[in-house]
């Protein structure tokens, strides 16, 4: 008899388990031969769909082929294999590394289709229950498989071979921890993390031998040697890089000798080997070439699989892709993959295989957001996991690392330490305002060796700006201080913590004899670029108008002009947060040199404001009053520079130390447990009511943290608002034919991305009390439109009551 995986659509072509176990084995070990784990993820592939020797499977199949009803997964046939694994290879306490890494083989197997709690929060065991069901389809399961795909004494030996190849890595993890403090679960994490690696390699090799399966077209192999294509990139960059040099109006000569000798020293310390390396260089500097140029020169010189650049913000994120693609010189190479790209949906083939790219980060060169990068790291859906293994032998270029979110600094340092010196990574970190990595709960191992050495005189060349305390002010003193900045200049910007302090402002100064705008994320995208594209235009007059008919221009924003945004001010207030936000503001301020001096940002200390809803910027606005008392002492420890590199080391440390204990670790909401501790020892779960209590190394609870995992809170409601071409979104959702037409809908869901705006749970609540917020279509609560009198074309979003906190994002 002849047992299969898969017949295709078409029903013309089949593939046996034996065909696709073999390819997946070979497929997975393929995605980690470069670590030296190739046999143990072979090991994983081959057993993966053991479960499908069965007669139960078998019938399974051939009902879907025919279009029979049946319940997708109602056949459980990834169990099979755990339990081979575990009953064979695997003794009872105390435990050895061959147990530990019998367990990482079979969570492996077992967790292809989705992960399952090593430990859940009934204290039930994900092993235990593993080997307790399903046992007639079990031994008939292994009995084929032994007979048509791989016998007894091969799986000994791959068995053998696997758990000498996890020694190694069970090695690395110990001189990891030889830092951590004796009560530390850091171990576990670490361990939890090798089992994620093996089981990305088994869902990338599943996935696809899969897909070419049903396609029935083999995707081109990958060069197992990139260097020849690393080094025709670097030269193509190299010979841009040099008409740069000669190009006009790129600054000063100062400032392109500067810039060219940062690129240099790049270039130079692309030598050495992998590890965790700081870029710290001025805005100005050429940041992203620099790095580009490092990472082409490293990879070339260590033969690294891919190089990996993330950005936080998508702004951020299509400035650098433009860079990076106009100096690699061959796009093809290069795969972008965040939210805000949408396909042709007439291009369905292509948009397959662009789907397919995205999930397993084949290409040689990755755009992508922090966001994607933390969720390949730590989100619990496959999709997310099968990238993991791409990061292994890597470059992975990480811009604005201080916008890592503080709760994550734990999963975020250990992961970073895992892929460096388990995974054969090479990880930069790159910030004008470094954070320290090292002075956390949970620190980064390596010595962050700066790629390019501080030095102040280099700093002092793209200096533009000078931050100047400018005391303790209530908000309605702002307005006065914001006019007199304005008698000594053309242009302002004010910079708030809140969208209802820039409404009040806003308010308040907008009378006054001179241009103002409002920008804040209480305006839907299309608003705000609009008004960008005005605010840009007028001040882009500013400059050729006559002095005598000048007309003044102020912006008063929140944290939505901070990064990302190409306008420049004569001035900057901003009322007081983090350091590495009121640097981000300083970078709108002079910011193409137009001043022969530095120009003053003004940091303003807000005595009455109220950031109870907004505990981070709370933090970081406490850690910088402690900086500037210190600073308002001895100005001379700081180089008499607040954003010296001795201020901003000074002011991270702060921040950190006052941190509640746990809050690093990503505390989950309400309950005495976070993210880490689910993905280290589970202590919660896995005590001594657990099933397995002492029978097991993984009491992870994998799949509850994966589910639990978010980077950003989403406790937030999307929804359309009637700003210009809003309203015709809001009819055509609303329409008969959207309501028959699922494509329809779709197109039209997607035009309503720059139309939308977030709201807290509160707001809802108060909105919906007002008669504010209704869905589009009757019965249908999945889209929401707000009313016509909520969304002012001056400031967007407003409701009656002037001290409401909305979302900052």
């Amino acid at each position: 008899m002849e047992y299969y995986a898969h017949i295709s659509d078409d029903g013309l072509r089949r593939q046996t388990v034996t065909e696709h176990c073999r390819a997946t084995a070979h497929y997975a070990a393929e995605c980690l031969s470069g670590m030296d784990l190739s046999k143990a993820a072979y090991l994983a592939g081959l057993l993966h769909d053991a479960g499908k020797f069965s007669s139960l499977f078998q019938a399974y199949l051939e009902s879907a082929a025919r279009e029979e009803p049946v319940r997708r997964g109602s056949v459980v046939h990834t169990f099979a294999g755990v339990r081979f694994l575990l009953e064979h290879y695997h003794g009872t306490a105390p435990l050895s590394f061959d147990d530990i890494a019998c367990e990482l083989l079979a969570f492996a197997v077992g967790a292809h289709h989705g992960l399952f709690d090593c430990v859940d929060e009934n204290h039930a065991s994900g092993f235990c229950h593993r080997l307790s069901t399903h046992d007639n389809e079990y031994r008939e399961s292994m009995e084929n498989f032994l007979a048509h795909c791989a016998g007894q004494a091969e799986l000994d030996g791959l068995v053998q071979e696997a758990c000498a190849e996890l020694g190694p890595v069970f090695e690395r993890i110990g001189e990891l921890i030889s830092s951590e403090p004796a009560e530390s679960t850091a171990h576990y994490f670490y361990v939890g993390l090798t089992a994620r690696l093996l089981l990305s390699a088994v869902i990338q090799g599943d996935r696809r031998d899969t897909a070419e399966f049903q396609t029935g077209s083999p995707r081109p192999e990958d060069l197992k040697d990139k260097r020849e294509l690393w080094n025709t990139c670097l030269q193509h960059l190299e010979g841009e890089l040099e008409k740069l040099s000669h190009a006009p109006g790129k600054g000063s000569m100062e400032i392109q000798r500067a810039r060219q000798e940062i690129s240099h020293q790049c270039r130079q310390f692309a030598e050495r080997p992998g590890g965790i390396y700081q870029l710290n260089v001025p805005t100005g500097a050429g940041k992203t070439l620099s790095s580009l140029r490092y990472a082409l020169a490293h990879a070339a010189r260590w033969n690294k699989s891919r190089i990996i650049f993330t950005a936080p913000l998508l702004t951020i994120l299509d400035q650098n892709a433009e860079v990076i693609k106009e100096h690699v010189g061959d796009n093809s190479i290069i795969l972008e993959h965040h939210s805000n790209l949408v396909h042709p949906r007439e291009e369905t083939e292509e948009l397959n295989v662009q789907e397919l790219l995205m999930e397993d980060w084949s290409a040689p060169v990755i755009i992508t957001t922090l966001a994607q990068l933390l969720n390949t790291l730590l989100d619990g859906k496959t999709s997310s996991i099968r990238r993991f293994q791409a990061l292994s032998n890597s470059v992975i270029i990480l811009d604005e690392v201080q916008t890592v979110p503080a709760k994550m600094l734990t999963l975020f340092n250990l992961a970073v330490n895992f892929l460096a010196e388990v995974c054969g990574a090479t990880v930069i970190l790159c910030s004008a305002t470094q954070p320290c990595l090292k002075k956390t709960a949970h620190p980064l191992v390596s010595d962050l060796a700066e790629m390019v050495p501080y030095d102040p005189a280099v700093w002092e060349v793209f200096r533009r700006t000078r931050i100047q305390p400018a005391g303790r002010m209530r908000l309605a003193e702002i307005p006065a201080f914001a006019m007199g900045v304005l008698e000594q200049a053309d242009s302002l910007l004010i910079v708030c913590n809140k969208k209802d302090e820039a409404a009040e402002l806003y308010e308040k100064l907008s009378g006054s004899d001179f241009r103002c705008y409002h920008l804040s994320a209480a305006m839907c995208m299309a608003h705000r670029r609009k008004v960008l594209k005005e605010l840009e235009a007028a001040l882009e007059n500013l400059k050729s108008a006559p002095q005598e008919s000048r007309e003044k221009i102020l912006c008063v924003s929140t944290q939505v002009m901070e990064a990302g945004v190409d306008l420049s001010f004569q001035r900057v207030i901003r009322l007081s947060a983090g350091m590495d936000s009121v640097v981000q503001s300083a970078g709108r301020c002079n910011r193409n040199g137009e001043s022969g001096s530095p120009a003053p940002v003004y940091l303003v200390q807000c005595q009455d404001e109220n950031l109870a809803k907004l505990t981070d910027i709370q933090r970081g606005k406490d850690a910088t009053e402690s900086l500037l008392a210190r600073y308002s002492r001895r100005p001379a420890d700081f180089q008499e520079d607040l954003s010296s590199k001795a201020a901003i080391d000074a002011y991270y440390q702060t921040l950190y130390r006052e941190m509640p204990e746990g809050f690093q670790d990503d505390p989950v909401r309400g309950k005495p447990y976070s993210i880490f501790s689910l993905l280290a020892d589970n202590s919660c779960f896995a005590d001594e009511r657990a099933e397995s209590f002492g029978s097991y190394f993984l009491n992870q609870a994998f799949r509850l943290a994966g589910r639990l995992f978010q980077v950003y809170d989403d406790d937030h409601l999307d929804v359309i608002v009637p700003y210009e071409s809003g309203k015709e979104v809001i009819a055509a959702l609303g329409s008969e034919q959207a309501k028959r037409n699922l494509e329809y809908r779709k197109a039209w869901l997607e035009k309503a991305k720059p139309y939308t705006i977030s709201l807290y749970d509160y707001q809802r609540r108060r909105l919906e009390e007002k008669h504010g917020l209704w869905p589009v279509r009757d019965g249908d609560t999945s889209t929401w439109a707000l009313s016509e009198g909520f969304y002012k074309k001056e400031i967007g979003f407003s409701i009656e009551e002037t001290s409401m906190q909305f979302l900052e994002v």
